[in-house]
């Protein structure tokens, strides 16, 4: 949720004036708890049985609590103490995270039930992907432009609270609306569906499911390269408003630009997408990906640390984040729709061995090693705020250079060492093309023998 990852920090900590510390530490530690929830939602939905079928039970279902309580946790009462706004966002994020679970597990586990082709699979993730990097951006700029809109006297904007009201409340019912038209809109697909067999989901059941996956050499290194990526995009996300604010000292119109860039470089990298999954391979053409998104996503930063970029304020500047901004949105969708394929191909790896499709777990269990560490990335930018001294109801330019510095010095090595871990693991992944056709034709042969 793009929403979460942007503004949640910011609200609690500049408009509510919590600590940092405080909000990262309840932010991680719902985190953890929804990375365990996750496994077991996965588990279920893959041996659910109903008349609408293994998955669209869950989705629907999350649509109202979660619309309700993303709502609340941006409006906690007032006069409350610190400690109570705290117990109030725990609360509420418990109820986020967990119903955008029973949601975003049963929807993205159906891509590879509609789909089994190596390259049409590679289209309908980079559909989603698409779509959802398109809907972050959209958050962001509406955020930033319209609800949070600095007032002409300079009161106001993303570090003040009264905007947050009708930010929150468009973003529920979007939310609500987006969801019952996602899952009405793949409602007549259900026939279609594959259907488990009668068997009893039981914790023995599960634990077999899970040690199938994790004695896959290639689910593996998703799940390290997954976690891996998500503590470093826990880290930037936690402190992109930070930088835009106050390291680069960018308006809000201005920050709304650059979102509006990545959206462009989004539909750059869904269009290019194909040809390089194609060109390059799923494995390589995310490797590429990766490394051209870390000189990107650090390069500016460092470069400015070294002194050697434009200086705040002045139209160069701008240009180069500008560009900056664009090729990150467009290798963002590159890299998240080819390493959404390849961990659906590992479903296909994992029910050679196993005998049983578990692509509800497989996702599960990556978005809980995703999950448990990205709330390491959240605290890391908490601490990292706590470290250089950020004060409370900061206001942009008013910040010391020193401090301003100090936050870059510790972000790049962080960011770009995990990165570089991450790229160097997708080297084991074995899954390619050829790989995958074999899988498919053992399944088919197994299937027709069954069914004989």
């Amino acid at each position: 949720m793009r929403a979460l990852s942007s503004f949640l920090l910011l609200f609690y900590n500049q408009a509510l004036g919590l600590s940092p510390t405080s909000v990262s530490f309840v932010i991680s530690a719902i985190l953890v708890f929804d990375a365990i929830c996750d496994p077991a939602v996965g588990h279920v939905s893959d041996r659910f049985r109903s008349r609408w079928g293994r998955r669209h039970p869950f989705m629907y279902a999350s649509a109202l609590p979660l619309s309700v309580a993303f709502f609340l946790l941006w409006n906690p009462p007032t006069g409350w103490s610190d400690t109570a706004v705290l117990w109030w966002l725990f609360a509420c994020l418990l109820v986020v995270r967990f119903t955008d679970t029973l949601f975003e597990l049963p929807s993205v586990a159906l891509a590879p039930e509609l789909i089994d082709d190596y390259d049409g699979r590679t289209l309908i993730v980079n559909l989603r992907i698409f779509f959802r990097t398109i809907a972050g951006l959209f958050v962001t700029i509406v955020g930033l432009q319209i609800f949070l809109r600095p007032n002409a006297d300079g009161s106001g904007g993303a570090t003040s609270p009264e905007g947050y009201l009708g930010f929150s409340l468009t973003m529920a019912t979007t939310m609500f609306l987006v969801i019952v038209v996602s899952a009405a809109a793949t409602h007549r697909f259900i026939p279609f569906l594959r259907r488990p067999a009668a068997i009893e989901t039981r914790p023995s059941s599960f634990w077999r499911d899970t040690r199938g996956i994790l004695s896959n050499r290639s689910a593996l290194v998703m799940l390290g390269v997954g976690m891996l990526q998500s503590v470093a995009g826990g880290t930037k996300a936690g402190l992109d408003l930070y930088f835009g604010l106050y390291f680069w000292e960018l308006s809000q119109s201005q920050l709304s630009v650059l979102a509006t860039l990545s959206a462009l470089g989004a539909l750059v990298g869904a269009l290019a997408v194909g040809f390089v999954g194609k060109r390059f391979g799923k494995r390589d053409g995310t490797i590429l990906c990766y490394g051209l998104g870390l000189i990107n996503g650090v390069l500016p930063i460092a470069l400015r640390l070294l002194d050697l970029m434009p200086a705040n304020g002045t139209q160069s500047l701008f240009a180069i984040l500008a560009i900056e901004a664009f090729l990150l949105g467009a290798l963002y969708v590159m890299s998240a729709v080819l390493m959404n394929s390849m961990l659906a191909d590992v479903v296909e790896d994992v029910a050679v061995t196993t005998g049983q499709r578990s692509e509800g777990l497989l996702f599960s269990a990556d978005q809980f090693f995703t999950k448990a560490v990205s709330g390491i990335g959240v605290m890391v930018s908490g601490w990292l705020l706590s470290v250089i001294a950020f004060p409370r109801d900061a206001q942009p330019g008013a910040i010391a250079g020193d401090m301003i510095h100090r936050l870059g010095l510790l972000y790049v090595p962080a960011v770009a060492g995990l990165t570089a871990i991450a790229v160097g693991l997708l080297f084991f992944y074995r899954i390619d093309r050829e790989r995958h056709h074999e899988n498919l034709a053992r399944l088919r042969a197994a299937e027709a023998m069954t069914t004989g």
